[in-house]
């Protein structure tokens, strides 16, 4: 357990004054928590409606066993054993401050199965665990609160070991085991002042259950539903819209039926999958926000037809391929397919559903998607599924890959970089743990409700490997850009990988936060300039270190200062602000850094990063500040105190981005 472990217990009893004493200004009251204007836990689960509406308060993350020494190219690849800390709870997979929500955690071992290893889940500082079982009675499916379908077993997710029940927390989790072996934990947190309720044994997902044992069925009831539908023949290089709508509406659902394409075609169905595409413009575009092959579109690859049961996309018992992400529109809708190949398609049945949208198109995002082909992939650099601007939701992808008999092409970690950060706010272990099998896919294709291994086709020369993995209550926002993108090499390197990868996402162009100042801690001027004080001050100087991930080879150079006091500084931020991301570069081979942040003399909460990185000492720390701080204000004064329990607090650079409309 970290030292400051009671922190947390301090936050329930105290209302976080219980520490160091402060200032009169210090201890003015803080705004009362406010409700969540988004849905969260199981809710968000079975609200997808809710999909497309953006939440710049809403951050998502992840936290995984990957390997933190990659100097080299002998090493880099060995992510397990890689904890956060071990102490007397045992090996620390997750360590967080509230309010958040995990929302998946998958694990795999080189056994079969964990004989008789733990998980122990404790919530807002409490002593002993609220959660404590066996990893195999955690995803065996019949122990509450971790029930099928909403756990899956490596016979049913090929290999790995994934559970999507919904563990929210008001003020902090952390998550313990005795295992030794591979981890990857998702998870999102909210804004400070955020009405989370913790999870309890009374916490239903009953609803969600439903929802999974009915997938290939609209997730989203289809009660207001217009129906459009027909039959077309599409002939070579030709196009024909299936649907022009008026709006504000939203289109619920899209479902397309060729004659013979089922689930059981394979391959042979390769051809016509990939020649057929569907385009749709929103609102007038020019450029199409979806166009896309609609073997890759429906979940299904580049490599045929096969059972896709996920709970957004893929083919029912039918043989409809079936896509049910919301997508709302302002104006005018048109959904076109086109005919990209050199034989003509008869038969094509389609049916559109949609409805009337009430939402806020400043606060919504427009579906999209974004398709990516390369070929004999160059090895040490990152195959891309998405790199865009803007703000939004990236909410899953369908990959094609085509590469050497022993599957090494599956080794690459995924890393996805939110709003420019320098750090990965997710880092994987493995291409086929981030589609939630492990070891290659060890028993064979698969499909649930949000991942499968679609195909498999394997000579003797050649690999080919389809897989899909969505993000839904999970889905990962951004507010000024995003990249997401899956490592390939340098460790096992392989050539001739070619790689497709059909990101699905929701988009405005326009960002929703804006930097608006910069302190450069330890430059004269800057310090100057936001009124910088510093107290306790045990260290100054600065460093060359570099960053985990894509950035791991390349040097930067920062001053900097670390107390055991406090700093204090001003910054500017916009009039219309909606809250402040305050980013911080920070030393993260000092572990456990942890300081309460205060505005204008009131408490928000705490700030605290778990863990260290010992080889990529840079890190970037985002912090929210809810708008009942700033809203008005021109600027502000923030106060950052050094909380018992490491070394010191580190500080080399802060950016505030204001939050705007």
């Amino acid at each position: 357990m970290r030292a400051w472990a009671a922190f947390s217990a301090v936050l329930l009893a105290t209302g976080l004054t219980g520490f160091a004493s402060v200032s009169a200004a210090s201890a003015a009251p803080t705004p009362p928590a406010v409700g969540p204007d988004w849905s969260y836990g199981a809710a968000a689960a079975t609200q997808l409606s809710q999909l497309p509406i953006l939440s710049p308060t809403v951050v998502g993350a992840g936290q995984s066993s990957y390997d933190r020494n990659t100097g080299d190219k002998t090493n880099g690849n060995t992510d397990f054993n890689h904890f956060l800390a071990t102490g007397p709870r045992g090996n620390v997979m997750l360590d967080q401050e509230g309010p958040g929500c995990v929302y998946r955690i998958w694990m795999t071992s080189l056994q079969s199965y964990f004989p008789s290893e733990w998980v122990h889940i404790y919530f807002d500082g409490q002593s002993r665990p609220a959660i404590s079982m066996t990893i195999g009675q955690m995803f065996s499916g019949l122990y509450a609160p971790f029930l099928s379908p909403l756990v899956q077993g490596p016979a049913a997710s090929s290999g790995g070991y994934v559970s999507y029940v919904p563990l929210c927390y008001h003020t902090s989790i952390e998550i313990t085991t005795n295992m030794d072996r591979y981890y990857d934990i998702g998870y999102v947190t909210y804004a400070p002042n955020a009405n989370v309720q913790t999870w309890t044994p009374g916490t239903s997902t009953a609803s969600m259950q439903s929802e999974w044992t009915n997938a290939t069925s609209d997730p989203i009831p289809a009660s207001g539903n217009t129906t459009v539908s027909g039959t077309i023949s599409l002939g070579a290089g030709k196009n024909q819209a299936l649907a022009t709508l008026s709006g504000p509406s939203s289109v619920q659902a899209i479902k397309i039926n060729i004659p013979g394409v089922t689930a059981s075609s394979g391959a042979a169905a390769a051809s016509v999958l990939n020649q057929l595409w569907i385009q749709i413009r929103w609102d007038g575009e020019k450029t199409p926000s979806v166009y896309a092959p609609l073997g890759s579109f429906f979940a299904m690859g580049q490599f045929g037809a096969y059972p896709t049961h996920a709970l957004v996309a893929g083919m029912d018992a039918s043989n409809y391929m079936y896509m049910y992400l919301p997508m709302p529109f302002q104006r005018r809708a048109v959904i076109r397919l086109v005919n990209n190949g050199t034989t003509s398609v008869p038969g094509i049945n389609y049916i559109v559903q949609y409805r009337p949208y009430g939402g806020n198109f400043s606060q919504t995002g427009y579906f999209s998607t974004s398709f990516i082909k390369g070929s004999n992939v160059r090895v040490g650099r990152d195959i891309p599924i998405l790199n865009t601007t803007g703000s939004g939701k990236f909410v899953g992808v369908t990959a094609s890959y085509a590469g050497d008999p022993q599957r090494l092409y599956l080794e690459g970690d995924e890393r996805i970089y939110v709003d420019g950060s320098g750090s990965p706010a997710f880092y994987g272990t493995g291409t086929e743990d981030f589609f939630n099998g492990a070891f290659y896919f060890l028993n064979g294709p698969y499909s649930q409700p949000m991942s499968g291994n679609t195909a498999h086709i394997a000579t003797a020369t050649s690999d080919e490997t389809a897989a899909y993995r969505f993000f839904l209550q999970d889905a990962i926002p951004f507010r000024r850009s995003i990249v997401v993108e899956i490592q390939h090499g340098p460790y096992d390197n392989t050539t001739n990988t070619s790689a497709s990868m059909l990101a699905y996402y929701y988009k405005r162009p326009a960002v929703q936060s804006t930097l608006t100042s910069t302190l450069a801690v330890g430059n004269v001027g800057s310090d100057r300039a936001h009124g910088y004080v510093i107290s306790d001050q045990v260290w100054q100087g600065k460093h060359t270190y570099t960053y985990p991930g894509t950035a791991d080879n390349v040097n930067i150079t920062d001053h900097g200062r670390a107390d055991r006091g406090y700093s204090q500084f001003t910054m500017t931020i916009a009039r219309n602000n909606q809250g402040v991301d305050l980013r911080r570069r920070f030393d993260h081979s000092i572990a456990n850094q942890a300081a309460k942040v205060y505005v204008n003399g009131r408490l928000v909460g705490l700030w605290y990063v778990a863990g260290a990185n010992a080889y990529h000492q840079w890190a970037d720390s985002d912090y929210v500040i809810p708008a009942a701080y700033t809203r008005n204000k021109t600027s502000i004064t923030i106060k950052i105190k050094y909380v018992a329990g490491s070394r010191y607090w580190t500080e080399y650079r802060y950016w505030a981005y204001s939050l705007v409309p």
